[in-house]
């Protein structure tokens, strides 16, 4: 009964009727040969009486990848007699989920309850929508869907029922659109859970601000923990910038025998380039070698990455030049690491061959390496240049990150007016961030009256920070303007106010944060995150530590 030599109709015709859920089961590879088994069943009155058949011919309808979407919709609504199986149902449910809108697929649900299996939905219906939901751009605009599928697994009694998809997929909804109390409250509900429910409460721990913890406290209480449990805690812990607690859980991972993935080993380099800890990077390189067949261009972004913030900016040259297929971030993270921590002139000529046809195109990430480069090395009129080009050529707008860098290469050449002249084209609200900045360099280069004058003008755009007054406080006392210094520390001490951080010239940290994830790139989310936590100075020193930090399996 082989399929491969005749058509499917002539196999179907072939074989009797109590084969023919087997055929219909094994032989319905492709969208043709959908149609064409579809058009036998008709034709022998197979379909009418005969759900099995029915359900089978679109099951495998559903999950043909050739089969259009259209046509999976056709069979659902108007081609195939009700009642259809509840499995079939769930089967075109799941594949229609990822290839249609959600709007589309809830007014699927709601003809399907009015039109077929009487038992419809049960338990696996539901998880398809909310998945859906979930991956949308926008999970919070499908919240009152979300809601009313809630209500109605808690009317049907599928919410809390084993096993837990439904509940999974109602707990990943609720994290993916923000929802953690929601969520949280969901989880204690739940009378079962399985590794997928502590995995997804986890992860949506992580990604709030100070939630690592919490994530902790129920990763210690999980009695079986999966690969993806580790993996949660270990990016986890380097997104909440406490890469030295990632390296333990990676050290912990090992030690119980916890084979690791590509995403394990792209949180260890990353942790490792915070720490500067070349020792323990080298060791997940060698661990990549040793495990990995397959190139990953995650963790070897990541590798390279680590080995620049490292100052082995050879070593992630090598790795660079090594890569068969290199995407936007891996230039950009070979760019920065050439501009913040090698040869700023090596970083630049990456750039031209960068933007040679046939390469990739730069983005705002990439400039700011560039214009850091011509910051290190005074190229005012290239600077210029670059930063021109942005807009006239890339058709990129230039960000407070390029303004910055901008201001920091005028300052180097001692064009401190002018830096301020640009900073002022900065958007209001980052005015006194900007000029914050600048008044460091006036006060380390001198320039009191440039200094007083900004001094005064952050003090009108945020009279209540404190830090302006004293930064004032000491651009008159530098200048030997004893009574006026005395009259800001009085003026101070009166305010009585804690003072607000002031802001850097040279710092770099919130400045590459704008840049550090992009959200609808999932397979770019781990890799951005590297860059987030770029050199607080361009010229920075880092120990090296090259004694094993780890064992990775």
């Amino acid at each position: 009964m082989a399929a491969t030599s005749t058509s499917p109709h002539s196999a179907a015709a072939a074989i009797n009727v109590d084969g023919l859920p087997h055929f219909l089961r094994r032989a319905l590879r492709t969208h043709s040969a959908v149609l064409c088994a579809h058009a036998f069943l008709l034709r022998r009155g197979l379909l009418l009486g005969q759900p099995v058949h029915a359900g089978l011919l679109l099951t495998a309808s559903a999950c043909s990848a050739a089969s259009p979407p259209a046509h999976v919709l056709r069979l659902l609504l108007h081609h195939l007699p009700p009642p259809l199986p509840l499995f079939s149902i769930d089967a075109a449910l799941r594949a229609l989920a990822p290839r249609i809108p959600f709007s589309a697929l809830l007014s699927l649900f709601a003809s399907l309850r009015r039109s077929h299996h009487p038992l419809f939905p049960d338990r696996f219906s539901f998880p398809p929508l909310l998945s859906a939901a979930a991956s949308a751009a926008s999970p919070r605009r499908h919240l009152p869907s979300a809601l009313t599928l809630h209500a109605q697994l808690l009317r049907r009694g599928l919410l809390f029922s084993a096993p837990p998809h439904a509940a999974n997929a109602l707990l990943h909804f609720y994290a993916a659109a923000g929802r953690l109390s929601s969520a949280r409250h969901l989880f204690d509900e739940m009378p079962f859970r399985d590794i997928a429910s502590c995995n997804t409460l986890m992860t949506a721990f992580v990604g709030t601000a100070g939630g690592i913890d919490a994530a902790r406290q129920l990763f210690d209480r999980m009695l079986l923990r999966n690969v993806v449990s580790w993996n949660v805690m270990i990016n986890g812990y380097v997104k909440a910038k406490r890469p030295e607690q990632a390296l333990e859980v990676v050290r912990w991972m090992a030690a119980v025998g916890v084979r690791g993935t590509g995403t394990t080993m792209v949180g260890a380099a990353t942790a490792c380039a915070r720490l500067g800890r070349l020792g323990a990077g080298r060791e997940v390189h060698c661990a990549f070698l040793r495990r990995f067949e397959d190139d990953n261009l995650l963790v070897w972004t990541a590798l390279l990455d680590m080995y620049g913030k490292c100052r082995r900016v050879k070593a992630a040259r090598t790795v660079f030049d090594r890569l068969g297929v290199r995407n936007l971030v891996c230039w950009n993270a070979m760019i920065i690491g050439h501009c913040v921590y090698g040869e700023p002139g090596d970083g630049i000529k990456l750039f031209h061959q960068m933007i040679r046809p046939g390469n990739v195109r730069p983005d705002e990430v990439t400039f700011i390496g560039v214009l850091c480069a011509c910051a290190r090395l005074g190229l005012l009129d290239d600077g210029r240049a670059y930063f021109e080009q942005m807009s006239t050529t890339y058709n990129l707008k230039p960000t407070f990150a390029h303004y910055w860098c901008m201001a920091n290469l005028y300052g180097s050449v001692g064009l401190l007016e002018e830096a301020e002249g640009l900073l002022q084209s900065v958007p209001e609200d980052l005015k006194a961030r900007a000029l914050g900045g600048l008044l460091g360099l006036c006060r380390f280069r001198g320039e009191w009256g440039l200094g007083e004058r900004i001094a005064l003008r952050l003090i009108e755009l945020e009279p209540n920070n404190n830090a302006h007054y004293a930064l004032l406080c000491s651009v008159y006392a530098a200048a030997g303007r004893w009574e006026e210094a005395h009259r800001m520390k009085a003026t101070m001490k009166e305010r009585n106010e804690k003072f607000s951080p002031g802001y850097r010239l040279v710092n770099l940290n919130e400045i590459i944060h704008e840049f550090r994830a992009r959200e609808k790139q999932p397979e770019n989310q781990e890799i951005y995150a590297i860059l987030d936590d770029l050199a607080t100075r361009l010229k920075l020193g880092c120990k090296e530590n090259v004694q094993s930090d780890f064992g990775i399996k």
